[in-house]
């Protein structure tokens, strides 16, 4: 895959220096087309933004180097070769995240604040709500990978920071939740000039990006249980009425043979990811009905998996639920609403609620990944399931299956402590990773603010 060369500085002082370029051509000595790029417009349309933004969170943010290594540390995923099988083994450096960051900042967080600022200058308030919910996705998205991260003063326009500060986790946290607040504002507006247009999340109802965002504050709110206790639970259970209500609802990044999966697109180019042994001996337990849509055929034509760094290239590779050309990418699902509801009920008291939501979670994500229902199997594994036996770790372990692909799991195996994982083989760590490391490129161009972490395996503000 082509990888972008990226540091924020550099971008903010291209920038400066388009401006300069820009004084020089208004002189009348020099042609006024002479610094006119015809294939880089100095000003794109919302409707154009859109859409760009939304492949890029898909694609760059979820779909390609911010997932694949958690999914590996997960043991969902095992990497087999070359930088896979290094990721496998626990190292992740400061210049294997450097085109990650860029696309964070560049693809994501920049092109949205710029999308919110013409979104304002045209009083199109249901593009500006819109543009705040990939603003709060991705931000939840770096802040729970990296930890503290520029935000503040990262993205102020022209006055952008050259060597911005980072903010605290707790603080970008509270920018998250202030945000999505904002945005259902936004999107609840009757008034609508514009229109959304571009938009292939959602086709432009604002109404579904108002469930998004109380399913995206849901989530962030039940990722702050380690610091705020109870009041993440309750907080969760209030939000849960307004969130997805079904897997129609489910936000969604698609992707068609002419623009395939980003996994797709991994796997024909490198090919050094399979599905981990572990994640198997975990389905199987059970003789789970998602096994033949999450893992490929192996070398044989049947079923395996790699154990952790084990480098077995023979084993299955991802199934086409995860990695066909047209499988879009989750952001977040009605089946994940339905586990946060579990969880924060059971740890509320309500044993009885939290029952029927992880029952409600486990038939959203069956139909999700098979399209159908196995009422066998659900009747003997989970619809057994009662207020006197659900546990938390049941409940994890199921989402975690619903998840498999996505970066959530890796928050969840962090909040709570499930599954119990061995290291893998070789691990060049005495833990496994709970957290990334800082892009090299700001270590390099911004280190008088870059936070001394000291190592991968340090936990972030709120894995307490």
């Amino acid at each position: 895959m082509k990888k972008k060369d990226f540091k924020i500085h550099r971008i903010l002082k291209v920038g400066l220096m388009i401006t300069l370029v820009a004084f020089i051509a208004s002189c009348e000595w020099i042609d006024p087309e002479l610094n006119v790029d015809p294939d880089a417009p100095a000003d794109v349309p919302m409707s154009l933004l859109v859409p760009a933004i939304q492949q890029s969170i898909g694609f760059s943010i979820l779909g390609n180097d911010g997932a694949r290594p958690v999914n590996i540390w997960m043991q969902l995923y095992d990497g087999v070769a070359r930088q896979s099988h290094t990721q496998a083994r626990y190292q992740l450096t400061a210049a294997d995240v450097d085109n990650y960051w860029g696309s964070v900042y560049t693809d994501a967080l920049i092109n949205a604040k710029i999308l919110l600022d013409k979104a304002v200058a045209e009083g199109s308030p249901h593009n500006a709500g819109m543009a705040k919910v990939m603003l709060a996705y991705t931000l939840g998205i770096a802040t729970d990978l990296f930890g503290d991260v520029p935000y503040l003063e990262a993205l102020r326009g022209t006055d952008n920071v050259l060597e911005p500060v980072y903010d605290s986790q707790e603080v970008v946290y509270g920018s998250i939740f202030t945000l999505l607040d904002e945005a259902m504002m936004d999107l609840a507006s009757s008034e609508e000039p514009v229109g959304i247009d571009g938009d292939v999340v959602y086709g432009g109802d604002a109404d579904a990006w108002i469930m998004a965002a109380y399913a995206i504050k849901a989530r962030a709110t039940l990722q702050l249980s380690n610091v705020n206790g109870a009041t993440s639970y309750t907080g969760a259970l209030a939000l849960i009425g307004d969130a997805l209500a079904s897997n129609a609802d489910n936000m969604l990044v698609p992707f068609e043979s002419a623009n395939p999966n980003p996994l797709n697109q991994f796997m024909v180019e490198r090919g050094d990811v399979r599905m981990c042994q572990t994640f198997l001996d975990e389905l199987e337990a059970t003789s789970d009905p998602r096994i033949s849509a999450l893992y490929g055929d192996d070398d044989e034509g049947g079923i395996s998996g790699s154990p952790p760094a084990g480098e077995i290239e023979a084993a299955s590779p991802p199934g086409a639920y995860l990695a066909s050309q047209t499988s879009p990418i989750v952001l977040i699902s009605y089946a994940e609403v339905k586990f946060i509801e579990a969880e924060a009920a059971l740890m509320s008291g309500d044993a009885d609620r939290a029952v029927e939501a992880y029952k409600a979670a486990v038939r959203a994500s069956l139909i999700q990944i098979t399209g159908d229902i196995d009422d066998d199997w659900f009747s003997t594994n989970i619809d057994s399931e009662s207020a006197g036996t659900i546990t938390l770790e049941k409940i994890i372990m199921q989402k975690r299956i619903a998840l498999v692909g996505q970066i959530q799991p890796f928050s969840d195996w962090r909040r709570t402590g499930f599954p119990s994982l061995s290291l893998a083989t070789g691990a060049t760590k005495t833990e496994i990773p709970r957290r990334f490391p800082y892009a090299q490129g700001e270590i390099i161009y911004n280190a008088d603010n870059v936070p001394s972490i000291g190592s991968i395996i340090v936990p972030v503000w709120w894995d307490k």
